[in-house]
């Protein structure tokens, strides 16, 4: 009876990996859903730039749906049991991670230019271009993930393939698309942004731009140069999480030997590297100012407005029968205050370029 039982027992680092990544898919999920739900419901943040975040929120969705639940949390219950899923989620893993890198790039790069180069690029920026950048880089994404399926990697009936060290075409596959992928546009994303906060922190040169640009209100170039200061800060955060977790991953590949301890330090650095898709929205969130009002807004019009109305309702049947007439004239002008004050917020003007 104590065979059986131990042959059925789980480890503690399965339950324990289980838990957080059924904690991390649920955030993850939520998150990206709250944030998709607010861009498509609210008709003035229809912009190219919110679609392309559009874009990317969905991806976190597949993320947590397609791949962490089934890859990480219904491990034993599914991935160990079925051979396609077994050879499939790792694959969709890496083509989700490269998505959600080529996002970072394309919101990024598209926030440069509307800073560096307003006019021209706001009237070039088009439905069209929008919708093709985001079409590549869903397509490069999906084939550079399921490409092996058909050429190096391809299943037999009922058998999980996975990549192997010890196959040189498996490792300079990933060496390449993670190369090509990841640390390429990192590496340029670094450089323009370095190079951006260079010229925002030397006096000399903004001055020259601020000069260059006299028609342009200095509000609105202090406002994108703020922007660019937090896309930079998105930028370092997602370097954080994702990057040491893909170079030990590498390394610890083409080493071919792992230790109980480098498989833990590896497994800390998996947590903190997919956990990145849940905070992601957040990030964006708050960073994006029309994201970041509309918000506010919301918090303001659900909570604080529910408990105002409802404390105004008790003191207006506490004060009905004392004086009524007071009472109708106190509130027909607390409602006209609001509003005149309704209608001011819905008339803020938001920036012209980066919002």
């Amino acid at each position: 009876m104590s065979n059986i039982t131990n042959q059925t027992e789980i480890p503690f680092e399965t339950v324990q990996s289980t838990i957080v990544y059924g904690v991390i898919t649920g955030l993850t999920i939520l998150t990206n859903i709250f944030m998709l739900a607010l861009i498509v419901s609210e008709r003035k943040l229809h912009t190219m730039s919110n679609w392309i975040m559009a874009s990317m929120f969905c991806a976190g969705i597949i993320f947590g749906l397609l791949y962490l639940l089934p890859r990480w949390v219904l491990y034993y219950q599914w991935v160990k049991q079925d051979p396609i899923a077994c050879t499939v989620l790792p694959l969709t893993g890496i083509g989700l991670i490269v998505n959600l890198n080529l996002h970072l790039t394309l919101v990024s790069l598209d926030r440069y230019f509307c800073v560096i180069f307003p006019f021209k690029y706001e009237m070039r920026k088009t439905r069209l271009i929008a919708m093709s950048s985001v079409a590549a880089v869903w397509l490069l994404s999906i084939f550079s993930a399921y490409l092996p399926l058909f050429t190096i990697l391809m299943p037999p009936p009922n058998t999980c393939v996975k990549f192997r060290p010890a196959n040189p075409v498996h490792h300079a596959y990933l060496i390449t698309i993670f190369s090509v992928l990841f640390f390429f546009p990192l590496l340029v994303l670094i450089v323009t942004y370095t190079q951006i906060l260079f010229i925002v922190n030397s006096h000399t040169q903004r001055d020259k731009i601020i000069s260059r640009r006299a028609s342009t209100p200095i509000s609105v170039i202090k406002r994108n140069i703020r922007a660019i200061k937090h896309m930079a800060i998105m930028i370092g955060i997602f370097i954080l999480f994702w990057l040491p977790y893909v170079v030990v991953f590498l390394m610890l590949y083409s080493s071919k030997f792992v230790t109980p301890t480098t498989a833990q330090v590896i497994r800390s650095l998996q947590y903190l590297a997919f956990s990145y898709p849940a905070m992601n929205p957040l990030l964006y969130g708050y960073f994006t100012a029309s994201l970041r009002r509309e918000i506010e807004k919301r918090v303001r019009a659900t909570w604080l407005g529910n408990l105002l109305c409802s404390r105004l309702a008790s003191n207006n049947r506490a004060n009905t029968v004392h004086n009524p007439t007071v009472d109708s004239i106190v509130a027909q002008d607390w409602k006209r205050k609001s509003s005149a004050h309704t209608i001011t917020a819905f008339n803020v003007e938001q920036a012209n370029c980066v919002k």
